[in-house]
């Protein structure tokens, strides 16, 4: 994993804890919604807090095609290192 992927990854676990507390260990091939539950406000609760810590903004149009953790972290890969 390179520093990119693992700035990313910090960022999704920081995101996560803060948000969903009671969620524990970070499953990143969980849906976000089926599995993990979560509703389209708490998505974009995550997101915020992901893009305060990567300082960056995530397209609304990624989102749609972002289903898992891994998802968001392999397309936000390219947006943190044009950043």
């Amino acid at each position: 994993m390179n520093t990119t992927q693992q700035k990313i990854r910090a960022a999704i676990d920081e995101a996560v804890h803060a948000s969903l507390p009671e969620l524990g260990e970070v499953d990143y091939n969980a849906a976000l919604t089926s599995d993990i539950g979560l509703d389209s406000v708490q998505v974009m609760d995550l997101v915020m807090e992901i893009e305060d810590r990567l300082d960056l903004s995530i397209p609304i149009e990624l989102l749609a095609e972002t289903q898992t953790l891994a998802d968001l972290a392999t397309r936000l890969e390219p947006l943190l290192e044009s950043n």
